[in-house]
């Protein structure tokens, strides 16, 4: 008996050393894959569509620095932004929140809960000097919260600020945000097209071509751009007579736009979209294919001005002890599904954007796992050895890159401004319509055999259908409730019911 009680002894002993040394061999695995309390960067660079890299496929060589840069990193191949446009997009990287919980979908109207913590605020408290960096004001501004938590926010040239921050102990994260893709797409005066194609009649190139054409937009528009508070003290201007080649409102324009003198609107964006496309034709592919070209453009002078930082992140003084985040807000559409820039729709090249993540401790690898804007927010925690706040819906990408997770059901859910609700990932777009009644009403592309994502397959996929309408019609409902309630109720106050919030977490949102 004594026998078998050692014996025993014995194997319950080896089963716990056995067991503190897998413990110990795991702590030590993710001790190497964490830059602890590293440095980060987070480059936004706005309205960059995945395939507009050519690492992302685009034959345009537009971005030989980033695509560099990503050969030394982990790119995932299918991330896709919660909206098709920066503002609730950006407050979703920043809260890992979809937008239907964050709230902030309105210019000028909504703002960010202060019980919802953001990524500067999280790195602040563990110790972190945090920076925004660019002209970002627009979307993330003091006044909807979103630019809280950072100690600087300038438009100063990134290398002044990491020579600043490096001098001190304290490790840094910069949220460095580059607005330079936004139709419409001039180039500067010394620059040239990508390629020698044939220029549409009057089409602008630069911005001493676009700006006779927008002034005389603006002064034929005048009552709808802006509000009467701008006319009354700038009358003299917008009310001038018209002479030749003038651009006085154009100046105007832009120069109470940059100071973030939103009072003196009523749209900014209409107008720019409204009198850069009036130069095209938009049923003559010569012109739709011009135009796509000076996006590309526009990318490879970004991609040039780049280089140094990417270089520096890579194979520099930075690439030791800082994690860089290379993404976008959203992409941008060039007719292919019969909308422009991004203008609402609900297919990939609005909402399929790049993500690359640098650091010595990662791989160089592709992930195909489907990820989305809300996981970068928990994914940089984890990567500095930083225990993730409560409430975050996004998930750490760390085990994909690790290859312990892969997750191929998981859908990323998007949504457009009336109420849409996109479903997808990489082999699928699901889409329901705000005003749909019905699952036959549902929308379904197989992205494989469909990659332009033309012909609706949801009757052939009967049981994906049902389980995709099922979980995008309890998001819809949601929605629609919030935006009932904007009409009497002070929406950033708003709680869900706990019963609602299980639901949600069931259908596998948190």
């Amino acid at each position: 008996m004594n026998f078998k009680l050692q014996y025993c002894a014995l194997v319950i002993g080896l089963c716990l050393l056995l067991t503190i040394a897998f413990l110990l061999f795991k702590a030590r695995s993710l001790q190497k894959k964490t830059c602890v309390h590293c440095n980060i960067l987070l480059l936004d660079i706005d309205t960059l569509r995945a395939d507009a890299l050519p690492c992302y496929g685009n034959y345009r060589n537009t971005a030989p620095n980033i695509c560099s840069f990503a050969k030394k990193s982990v790119m995932f191949e299918n991330f896709y932004s919660t909206a098709r446009w920066t503002l609730p997009s950006s407050f979703s990287t920043i809260t890992s929140l979809y937008p239907i919980f964050h709230r902030v979908r309105t210019k000028f109207i909504d703002r960010l809960s202060f019980q919802i913590p953001t990524l500067a605020e999280t790195l602040q408290r563990e110790g972190y000097q945090t920076v925004f960096i660019g002209g970002g004001a627009y979307f993330l501004n003091q006044l909807n919260g979103g630019i809280r938590g950072y100690d600087l926010v300038t438009d100063r040239p990134i290398e002044q600020i990491l020579s600043d921050v490096s001098k001190k102990s304290k490790p840094w994260f910069i949220h460095y945000y580059r607005g330079d893709l936004h139709m419409p797409y001039m180039i500067p005066e010394d620059a040239q097209p990508m390629e020698n194609l044939v220029a549409p009649e009057g089409f602008p190139i630069t911005n001493s071509d676009f700006y006779p054409i927008f002034n005389t937009y603006l002064k034929e528009h005048y009552a709808e751009v802006f509000t009467q508070k701008a006319i009354d003290e700038y009358r003299s201007i917008i009310l001038s007579p018209d002479k030749p080649n003038d651009t006085s409102v154009a100046e105007l324009y832009f120069k109470l736009d940059a100071g973030n003198q939103y009072e003196y609107f009523i749209d900014i964006w209409k107008a720019l979209f409204n009198a850069y496309m009036a130069t095209i034709d938009t049923t003559k592919s010569s012109d739709v294919a011009y135009m796509r070209m000076m996006y590309d453009t526009k990318i490879n002078i970004l991609d040039n001005q780049l280089e140094g930082l990417l270089k520096n992140l890579s194979s520099g003084p930075l690439a030791k002890n800082t994690v860089t985040v290379l993404t976008s807000s959203h992409g941008e559409s060039f007719g292919e599904h019969g909308t422009f820039s991004h203008d609402e729709n609900y297919h990939s090249e609005l909402f399929h954007t790049p993500l690359i993540i640098r650091s010595q401790q990662l791989p160089n690898k592709q992930v195909e796992q489907a990820s989305s804007n809300i996981d970068i927010f928990p994914t940089l925690l984890e990567l500095v050895g930083i225990k993730r706040p409560a409430g975050l819906q996004g998930n750490s990408l760390v085990p994909n890159i690790s290859n312990q997770k892969f997750d191929f059901d998981r859908f990323v859910l998007s949504e457009n401004e009336s109420g849409g609700i996109i479903l997808q990932n990489q082999n699928w777009l699901y889409f329901l319509s705000g005003e749909a009644r019905g699952i036959e009403q549902s929308i379904l592309y197989n992205k494989i055999i469909d990659p332009l994502e033309i012909v609706n397959v949801f009757a052939k996929y009967p049981e994906l259908t049902q389980l995709l309408y099922k979980q995008a019609s309890l998001v819809r409902s949601y929605s629609d409730i919030f935006l009932e309630i904007r009409k009497t109720y002070d929406f950033n106050q708003l709680k869900l019911d706990p019963e609602k919030v299980k639901r949600l977490q069931k259908e596998g949102y948190f």
